[in-house]
């Protein structure tokens, strides 16, 4: 009998539907819902999505019902007396009662009176709003869960500034701490994290009310309600929550940027207006000094929503709110049904995850915990937290993951999942140890993996997660557990093929010649090859003129790349010495042509990888015909004259003097080791008789090298220290670390699944999981013999040589 962990697909998705047939859960029972999902969700057609904790798309039957409705209905601002402004009242006040039936389980009229609900632009308005209006003073105290969402920390910020004290706290300590609250006191706390999917629900704050009675409660509901009902008809009105923060795209889809504050409203007294009030939320206000305003409904207590509702509310929004429920309703019959179906994917989600196993019998997958034991505890809700594993129980980067992900149609979050308690306690990071990260350059946004000091540089800067939503299936999570057995278990034959190859070192005797030599005028853009014969000069930094110009979006300062633009690799520079012109061309576009002799202006800054360059803006032609091909706002611009920034690799050569560049002056492939990719593709595919997939030229190496008197093996290249082209010697660095950018067609501009794919199976380095193809180079001049103006040149002779036998 086989294991159930080598099932194949299909008799694992009929022993799923067996196990769930009786519990009217996957798919609410219904044998239509596969078709459901496919016409209400065209936009699923051609993607696995696995990313419902960051926001749910939308029903195509809620743009149906919308336009209808919006076509045959008036609705018009509702601070009017008109009877299309009444409407729309009518709309907005439904959709608040619709929202504490539909997801607060208050079924009944009497209970769904005892709140009040404030639209919000979404949570984390709703948080700040609490933050705002809390009554802090000095002896206050704010207490959160280290592991919270960034937005329910932030509260901390308005506290502090009102003279308060905050406490970061594990949930047990909240519990116990003590409990003098002779000054207002906020506890905050997620129903559900938002990273790991562990769940505190009601009960937790059921706790912190008989132990902290006099204090309030700020519950960030945002990533349980997208796939629960908080029932808070189940728990003492006394015992609630007083606030709750909600969004509702997480929920329906659609709107984005609206969201709620549910109050209690035994609890408003502690929300107070300062400061700012907008049209609407008051009742009267003076002209002239001395200057005064009353607040509405201050004579004749009302709605709570009245006073903090700033200006006209986004109507249609709510109304389109109104709509997205309806159609929920409808398709899945109520959101406790959707809360069902989600739990019968996570669990067998975390189970397949679970038995996941390399070879050597070591698991692929960890999953991550927020909140650790606790009684409070309820079932998880659908997010798995987790990392992945080498057979040697190291990490592997997440955004490997997430970019393999992605080529291979899966769409999944991955970095500090704006929670930074659950990233340090799962790696034991410590407050200083993010100091130090920050000072060394990292952020939340950037792409580092792993951080630490030198002697312990493998410490993971961020998690991986998938969630499910209401029209998950079975076979997104079988095709997700395909993908990580595919590409991340390591077994017995994996092991051979990354074993170093059976070859030679290469010697005086084993050479190659020069096929193909590259520049890239300007970042990201096509490559210049020059003919056979011709040279061209190198410089420390490079080839000369290599890297030399980028382009940079208007808007936001960032520096363009082939990764979001893969129409830039249809630009094609060149550089013309003879007429000093640097000459770009580009389908349906006439060539464009500026001066190569330097004429710099004004300098200013751009960041390039982190790092901040001196540059100077071409403007004027230049910008208008980049940004008419690429249809993007954008500015030619040039590193200034004697300029350079600085790359660092661990080895004894310390800091390489490059331009505009990522990492090195230099980058080499080698022939035998394109074919050798290219023969994994075919043999991946079944059919060996296709065109090669890749192109060289998708690597975008400044060198080629090809066999010239023997032949080499794949890969030759990982074991040479120093090589010589013609004159002129060179060292390796390290190995060219690659990503996303050679998914793009250079001779196309379209985006590609190979090779990426292929040498994510095939050439992983062992720590990290890193992608590895070609190698980075420093020029040695002291070892070269080219003179005063030392070149390369197509064609030229390469020779290989150990350090040692160099120096």
């Amino acid at each position: 009998m086989q294991h159930p962990d080598h099932l194949p697909h299909d008799a694992k998705r009929q022993a799923f539907l067996r196990e769930t047939s009786n519990e009217y859960a996957y798919g609410l029972g219904d044998t239509g819902f596969q078709q459901q999902c496919s016409t209400e969700y065209p936009s699923l057609a051609s993607t696995t999505y696995l990313d419902y904790a960051a926001s749910a798309p939308s029903p195509l039957s809620t743009f149906h019902r919308l336009s209808e409705t919006i076509a045959t209905t008036l609705y018009s601002n509702p601070h009017s007396r008109s009877s299309s402004s009444v409407a729309t009242s009518l709309e907005i006040e439904r959709c608040r009662g619709r929202v504490l039936e539909d997801l607060f389980g208050l079924d009944d009229a009497q209970k769904r009176a005892q709140w009040d609900v404030i639209f919000t632009a979404g949570a984390t308005a709703s948080m700040k709003l609490v933050g705002d209006a809390f009554p802090w003073q000095e002896g206050s105290k704010y207490c959160y869960p280290k592991q919270s969402h960034t937005s329910l920390v932030g509260v901390r910020g308005c506290a502090l500034t009102r003279g308060a004290v905050v406490a970061a706290m594990d949930i047990d300590e909240m519990l116990e701490s003590p409990q003098d609250h002779s000054s207002p006191t906020l506890f905050a706390y997620p129903a559900q994290c938002n990273a790991t999917g562990q769940r505190l629900g009601l009960g937790y704050g059921v706790a912190l009310k008989r132990r902290h009675s006099e204090a309030c409660i700020l519950l960030d509901a945002a990533a349980y309600l997208a796939t629960a009902v908080l029932d808070l008809g189940s728990v003492p009105l006394d015992l609630a929550p007083d606030f709750i923060a909600c969004s509702f795209y997480k929920i329906v889809g659609y709107p984005t940027g609206l969201g709620c504050l549910v109050v209690k409203r035994s609890s408003a007294s502690f929300l107070q207006r300062s400061g700012y009030f907008g049209g609407g939320t008051i009742d009267a206000i003076s002209v002239s000094p001395p200057f005064w305003s009353q607040p509405r409904r201050s004579l004749i207590p009302g709605p709570l929503h009245e006073r903090f509702e700033d200006g006209t509310l986004p109507f249609l929004n709510i109304i389109a709110l109104g709509q997205a429920l309806d159609t929920h309703r409808r398709l899945y019959k109520s959101h406790r049904h959707v809360s069902r179906h989600v739990s019968a994917l996570l669990r067998f989600a975390t189970r397949e995850l679970s038995l996941i196993r390399h070879a050597n019998g070591r698991p692929v997958v960890q999953q991550h915990r927020a909140f650790g034991v606790s009684k409070y505890l309820e079932e998880p809700g659908p997010t798995i937290g987790f990392s992945v594993l080498s057979p040697s129980s190291e990490f592997i980067g997440h955004v490997h993951l997430e970019q393999l992900a992605t080529v291979n149609g899966f769409q999944i979050r991955a970095g500090g999942l704006c929670n930074t308690g659950v990233l340090a306690s799962a790696f034991n990071i410590s407050d200083q140890d993010l100091m130090d990260e920050y000072n060394r350059g990292r952020s939340c946004w950037d792409d580092e993996e792993f951080g630490g000091s030198e002697k312990q540089s493998n410490r993971p800067l961020g998690i991986a997660r998938i969630s499910f939503g209401a029209s998950s299936t079975i076979d997104d999570v079988l095709q997700w557990v395909s993908f990580i057995r595919r590409y991340f278990v390591v077994s017995e034959t994996v092991v051979a093929l990354s074993k170093p190859l059976p070859t030679p070192r290469p010697s005086e005797s084993a050479a190659a010649s020069l096929q193909t030599l590259t520049l890239y005028p300007i970042k990201s853009c096509g490559g210049q090859s020059l003919p056979r014969n011709s040279s061209w000069q190198i410089i420390p930094t490079g080839l000369l003129h290599d890297r030399e110009w980028m382009l940079v979006d208007t808007s936001s300062g960032k520096t363009l790349s082939q990764k979001q633009y893969p129409r830039m690799a249809l630009i094609r520079p060149w550089v013309d010495l003879d007429r000093r012109k640097l000459v770009v061309s580009a389908p349906g576009m006439t060539d464009l042509v500026l001066p190569l002799d330097r004429s710099d202006g004004d300098t200013i800054s751009a960041n390039v990888c982190s790092d901040i360059v001196a540059v100077t803006s071409l403007g004027g032609a230049a910008d208008k015909w980049f940004s008419t091909f690429l249809d993007i706002q954008c500015t030619l611009r040039r590193l200034s004259g004697g300029a350079s920034r600085h790359a660092h690799f661990d080895r004894a050569t310390g800091s390489v003097p490059i331009l505009l560049s990522n990492e090195s002056p230099f980058l080499l492939i080698s022939r035998p080791s394109v074919d050798q990719v290219n023969e994994w593709i075919r043999e991946g595919s079944g059919n060996s008789g296709v065109e090669d997939p890749v192109h060289p030229a998708c690597f975008r190496a400044n060198f080629l090298l090809a066999p010239s008197m023997s032949p080499l093996v794949p890969f030759f290249e990982d074991t040479v220290d120093l090589l010589r082209i013609g004159t002129e010697t060179f060292q390796v660095l390290a190995r060219c670390r690659r990503c996303l950018m050679v998914c793009v067609n250079q001779k196309t501009g379209c985006k590609t699944k190979e090779p990426f794919s292929c040498l994510a199976r095939k050439r992983k380095n062992a720590r990290g999981g890193k992608i590895e193809f070609g190698v980075h180079l420093m020029w040695r001049e002291d070892l070269s013999q080219g003179g005063c103006k030392p070149t390369v040149c197509v064609g030229d002779p390469v020779t290989f040589a150990s350090l040692r036998e160099a120096t």
